[in-house]
């Protein structure tokens, strides 16, 4: 059975918990603008994620010496930096 010190130290600090979550601001809800700003970051962080991945492959490819032909990707990039 546990001490009575561990049960009232527990009914306090949930008593704070729950006072604290009562007594915070309201937060207005998820606006149509909110959700879209989400989208745009996680589609950049996406889109950042697949060119370090991509850049990275490719490199690792040519230091082992099993790189392949430029894809179309590479092909594309390359003519139009020219």
């Amino acid at each position: 059975m546990p001490q009575p010190i561990t049960l009232l130290t527990a009914t306090l600090v949930l008593a704070v918990l729950y006072v604290r979550y009562k007594s915070r601001p309201k937060v207005p809800r998820s606006t149509h603008q909110r959700h879209l700003k989400i989208v745009k970051l996680l589609l950049a962080a996406l889109a950042v994620w697949m060119a370090a991945r991509y850049s990275l492959q490719h490199a690792l490819a040519k230091m082992d010496g099993t790189d392949q032909e430029p894809s179309f990707i590479e092909r594309a990039v390359t003519y139009l930096s020219k």
